[in-house]
């Protein structure tokens, strides 16, 4: 489907405790929506769309991953004190120069136009896949609230200006914000910028030391380390979409999803 080399990053090792019991043997994305394990979904999606590199990234009850054939499976040791960004790292080998990375989140499942527009995109060097019509999602909702979701706040040139949780309300202007999917691509020219920023970081705090919007640094978000890249004057985009995913967080979510659609 598209010209430059792709590969698919699944960050993959949190403990989804807001499933359990569900997930007390299990991790969050091998739970099964519509009788296919969540995993399996995204991994089968960008399989159809001709990404040959994927890479999964386990931690929680990773022996239970059932990873397919072919796939690359790298293990976070330290899921229980960090968090996504720094579960991403152990990744960090597999954004190959010359080659888009796409990253996707494992606990959220989405129609397959979303992934094709992405690798169609050529918006910059950092897209993020941002739904303007979030609102939907949160209607008659009682466990997944609004100050829960990764919130985007975008210019008119599509320009990220302010990302992270706590951000968004049921009154925000969905023509300047919008909802993070956890779905973000990179060029190899966005990833040596955001792990360039990521090392100086690093080099500057300790694991335990706040960073942006995390209490600490070792348990940072990728919206935190996305912050940080707009305050440095570094452009990340947004790629909206109008609906088409559900991200599964808690039970609710997971009933949601079982009737959710693939396919417009």
């Amino acid at each position: 489907m598209t010209e430059i080399p792709t590969s698919v990053i699944v960050i993959a090792a949190g403990f989804g405790s807001r499933l359990m019991p569900l997930t007390e043997h299990l991790p969050k994305c091998m739970l099964p929506v519509q009788s296919v394990p969540i995993l399996h979904r995204t991994l089968e999606t960008f399989d159809q769309l001709g990404i040959e590199e994927k890479t999964v990234i386990g931690g929680y009850k990773a022996e239970n991953l059932a990873i397919p054939t072919g796939v690359n499976l790298l293990i976070n040791s330290e899921y229980q004190s960090n968090n996504i960004l720094h579960s991403l790292a152990y990744a960090r080998n597999e954004f190959v120069y010359g080659t888009d990375t796409i990253v996707c989140y494992s606990d959220i499942i989405f129609q397959k136009a979303i992934a094709e527009q992405l690798l169609e995109s050529s918006l910059g060097d950092i897209i993020l896949v941002v739904d303007r019509k979030w609102q939907t999602r949160y209607v008659d909702r009682e466990l997944h609230l609004i100050a829960e979701a990764e919130a985007a706040n975008f210019d008119a040139e599509l320009k990220l200006l302010q990302v992270g949780k706590t951000l968004l309300t049921s009154d925000a202007n969905s023509n300047e914000w919008g909802e993070f999917l956890g779905l973000v691509k990179f060029t190899s020219r966005g990833a040596q910028a955001f792990w360039d920023i990521f090392d100086k970081i690093n080099q500057q705090l300790a694991p335990d030391e706040p960073f942006q919007a995390a209490s600490e640094w070792q348990k940072s978000y990728l919206t935190d380390l996305f912050q940080e890249l707009i305050d440095r004057g570094i452009s990340v985009h947004c790629l909206l979409i109008d609906g088409g995913w559900e991200e599964i967080d808690n039970r609710e979510d997971y009933d949601y999803a079982q009737v959710f659609k693939f396919t417009d």
